[in-house]
C-alpha cells in the first residue's frame, strides 16, 4: 500500500509538471484567476503521504535543517496572507497564494517517501522533462516552418485558448512556452532542466535532458535564461579545464563544438532556426551590457519604471501588503525581491536571501556535494532580478527536486561521498534505496 501510494503521488507529480497550467478551472484566486486541477491532485496525494505514512525528513544531520534554510521564508509566506485576511485587507481567495509553499513542501514529502520506499523520483521527472521539451521543440519547428501546419494546428489553437483563459491580452505565439503559458517560465524550466540533467542524471537520460534543456532556453527567447545558461556553461568549462583528469577531453570538446558551429553558420544552417525576433531580443539585451543601460531595452526600462512605482506604493504600508502584492499594486512586478519587499518589507526579503544563501552557508556543512545546490540557488537569484520564480511553482519545481535528491542522499546512512557526475561510466547508476520504514521507524 505504501509503495503504491508513493508511485501514485509520483505519477501525479509528473502530471502536474506537464499540465499544471493547462488543465485549470476559472476561479477568482487573486493570482492568475485559475485553479490547477493537476496541482490539486498532486497536493492531495502528497497530503496522504504526509499524514497516512507519517513521512518526515530524518537523519543525523536533519535537525534544524528546515529552520535554518527555507523555514523562515515558508512560515512568513503562510502567516502574512493569513493576517491580511484576518484583518480584512484581503478576501479569503488570497489564501490560494499558499500554493507557493505547499508545492515545494509536497515535493520534499514525495522525495522523502521515494527515498524510503525505493521509488526513483528521477523517472517521473524525466518523463516531464521529455514532454515539456518536445512540446517546446514542436512550437519552434512550427514557427520556423519545419512543422506541417496541419500537423501542429491543434497545438497552436490549444496554446492560444490556454493563454487567453488567463488573460485575453496576453497571447504569445512568437516564443516557445512549452506546456506553460509564459515563455519566461519555460526559460526557467529549461535552465533547471540543464542543471537536473547534468548533475542528477547519467547516460542517455543526461544527454536527452541537456539537449532538450538547451534547446528550450534557445526557443523560449528568455534573455534571463540565456544569461543563466551562458554562465552555467562557462563555469562548467572552467571547472573541467582546471581538472587534470578532464582538461584534455574538455578542450577537445570545446574545440570541436566551436568548429562545428562555425561550419553550420558558414553554410547557413542557422538561417531556418534563428528568428528575427530572437536576434532583436539578443541585440537589445546585449546593448544593456555593453554600456547602453536599461534604455537600450524597452522591456527592461518598463520594469525599472514598475519597480520605482512599487517603491513609492509600499510607503503606504508600514509592514507591507501582507497578502499577494499584485492584488493591490495593480501592475506587473517581475522581480522577486521587489515583490517580497512589497508584501513583507525588508524582513521578507531577508528571509528569501537566507534561503538563497543556505547552500553556501548551512547546507555546505550538512549536505554532500552541496555545490550542486549552490548552482541552483545562483540560477534562482539571477531569475529573481527579472522574474518571480517563487511565484511559479510548476516552472521552478525542478529546483526543489534537486534539493530533495541532494538532501536525501546526504541523510541516507552509508552513502558514498563520491560524486556520480565525476565518474566516467556511461550507464546510469541504479537507484540506491534507503532503509525501509514503518510509521517513520526503520524496519
Amino acid at each position: 500500500m505504501r509503495l503504491i501510494l508513493t508511485r501514485v503521488t509520483a505519477a501525479a507529480f509528473a502530471l502536474y509538471l506537464l499540465f499544471g497550467q493547462r488543465f485549470t478551472v476559472d476561479a477568482a484566486t487573486g493570482g492568475r484567476g485559475a485553479v490547477s486541477l493537476p496541482e490539486m491532485l498532486f497536493l492531495a496525494a502528497s497530503l496522504l503521504l504526509w499524514f497516512g505514512l507519517k513521512v518526515r525528513i530524518e537523519g543525523p544531520h536533519a535537525k534544524g535543517l528546515f529552520v535554518s534554510t527555507v523555514g523562515p521564508l515558508f512560515t512568513l509566506l503562510m502567516v502574512l496572507p493569513l493576517i491580511g485576511v484576518l484583518i480584512g485587507d484581503y478576501e479569503p481567495r488570497a489564501l490560494y497564494s499558499f500554493v507557493v509553499v505547499l508545492v515545494p513542501m509536497a515535493i520534499l514529502t514525495l522525495g522523502a517517501a521515494a527515498a524510503r520506499f525505493d521509488v526513483d523520483l528521477r523517472t517521473p521527472v524525466f518523463v516531464a522533462v521529455v514532454g515539456q521539451g518536445l512540446y517546446g521543440l514542436g512550437q519552434l519547428l512550427a514557427r520556423v516552418g519545419l512543422m506541417p501546419t496541419g500537423l501542429w494546428s491543434w497545438a497552436v489553437n490549444w496554446d492560444a485558448q490556454t493563454q487567453a483563459s488567463y488573460s485575453e491580452s496576453y497571447v504569445i505565439s512568437s516564443r516557445s512556452t512549452g506546456l506553460f503559458v509564459n515563455p519566461n517560465e519555460f526559460g526557467l524550466w529549461s535552465v533547471l532542466t540543464v542543471i537536473f540533467g547534468a548533475l542528477y542524471l547519467r547516460g542517455r537520460r543526461r544527454g536527452v535532458a541537456l539537449f532538450l534543456g538547451i534547446l528550450g532556453v534557445f526557443a523560449s527567447q528568455s534573455r534571463t535564461a540565456w544569461l543563466a545558461l551562458a554562465l552555467l556553461l562557462a563555469a562548467l568549462m572552467i571547472r573541467n579545464l582546471l581538472r587534470p583528469q578532464t582538461a584534455k577531453s574538455s578542450f577537445v570538446a570545446v574545440a570541436l563544438t566551436a568548429v562545428t558551429l562555425g561550419l553550420v553558420a558558414l553554410f547557413g544552417g542557422f538561417s531556418r532556426f534563428i528568428e528575427a525576433g530572437a536576434v532583436s531580443r539578443f541585440n537589445t539585451g546585449l546593448g544593456v551590457f555593453t554600456g547602453g543601460g536599461a534604455s537600450q531595452d524597452a522591456n527592461l526600462q518598463g520594469r525599472y519604471v514598475g519597480w520605482e512605482r512599487a517603491n513609492e506604493f509600499v510607503q503606504d504600508y508600514a509592514f507591507g501588503t501582507l497578502g499577494p502584492p499584485q492584488l493591490k499594486f495593480g501592475g506587473s512586478i517581475d522581480n522577486q525581491f521587489v515583490s517580497y519587499y512589497l508584501q513583507g518589507g525588508v524582513l521578507l526579503v531577508c528571509v528569501y536571501l537566507l534561503a538563497l544563501a543556505a547552500p553556501f552557508i548551512v547546507l555546505r556543512r550538512r549536505v554532500h556535494q552541496s555545490w550542486k545546490l549552490m548552482v541552483v540557488a545562483t540560477v534562482f537569484a539571477i531569475f529573481s532580478y527579472t522574474a518571480s520564480p517563487m511565484d511559479s511553482p510548476a516552472a521552478s519545481a525542478l529546483a526543489w527536486v534537486c534539493v530533495t535528491l541532494s538532501v536525501q542522499a546526504s541523510l541516507r546512512p552509508g552513502v558514498s561521498r563520491v560524486d556520480p557526475a565525476d565518474t566516467t561510466d556511461d550507464p546510469e547508476p541504479a537507484f540506491e534505496p534507503a532503509p525501509r520504514v514503518s510509521n517513520g521507524r526503520p524496519m
